[in-house]
């Protein structure tokens, strides 16, 4: 096995996001391949199921819920292993299942769904970090993760900019500007940052421009992710309560002072 597939920089991120190494437990509720998911009629079934399996009261927030819950479970790992590992970690679709595990009556957890991946590959960054960038985020999203979102937003239907917010809420706070970092050398947490979020071409995303541009402001020069949503992820919809970044709020608290 590669050497950081096996170090503890590695493991920590596995344990963080909870990603089973190896295949799902065979008494899972439900397992499905992320590669599935890119055929519409697969996709459809499945978002239907889980649907009724979270309660949600449509499709489209069964579809927006699963987004957050994909950017948490492999799109922040692959990013944390890039930036912070300089390690270009590759979950291939085909080799990612979402599993559902199987609660017991008089047990907690959560009724989303956990990854398990395998026949995982890690390649360190050697060149051209800027070339080098390039080729992963290309991989990760343009090739992997953008078709996906594109099928959920077909079968939801969904805007593909609550889509990306959702992914983007999940790749946001891996990169909080630290005055400390900056002194000690890691500018190139800013620039992946920057690059991810400014610089890098729709083209590397799969989509005319650059999606997630809309959800950072510039400060001093750098880019920070928003406080606070353009979309709403419709969290509120099956909750009862809105998160912490929810457009509504305001909109909500504007309307009982009228």
């Amino acid at each position: 096995m590669d050497q950081y597939l096996s170090s503890d920089l590695w493991k920590e991120t596995v344990e963080d996001h909870s990603i089973l190494l190896g295949k799902p437990p065979e008494n899972s509720v439900r397992t499905i391949a992320l590669s599935e998911l890119h055929d519409e009629a697969v996709c459809r079934e499945y978002i239907s199921w889980f649907q009724e399996y979270i309660d949600a009261p449509d499709m489209k927030v069964a579809a927006s819920m699963l987004a957050k819950r994909i950017g948490y479970l492999w799109t922040a790992p692959l990013v944390t292993a890039m930036t912070f590992h300089h390690q270009h970690v590759s979950f291939q679709l085909e080799n990612s299942f979402l599993y559902h595990p199987t609660l017991s009556s008089n047990e907690g957890g959560t009724r989303f769904p956990f990854l398990a991946v395998n026949g995982l590959q890690a390649e360190e960054l050697t060149g051209e970090r800027n070339v080098w960038r390039e080729k992963v985020v290309q991989e990760m999203f343009a090739e992997q993760l953008t078709p996906l979102l594109q099928t959920l937003a077909v079968v939801a239907p969904l805007s593909m900019s609550i889509l990306w917010e959702n992914i983007m809420v999940r790749i946001g706070p891996l990169y909080t500007p630290d005055a400390d970092e900056v002194e000690q050398g890691n500018e190139h947490i800013q620039a992946d940052f920057a690059y991810l979020t400014q610089v890098a071409s729709g083209q590397v995303f799969g989509v005319r421009k650059n999606p997630l541009t809309r959800f950072t402001y510039i400060k001093d020069n750098i880019p920070v992710a928003k406080s606070e949503r353009i979309t709403c992820c419709f969290y509120y919809q099956m909750s009862g309560e809105y998160c912490r970044k929810c457009p509504k709020i305001d909109n909500e608290n504007e309307s009982q002072l009228k």
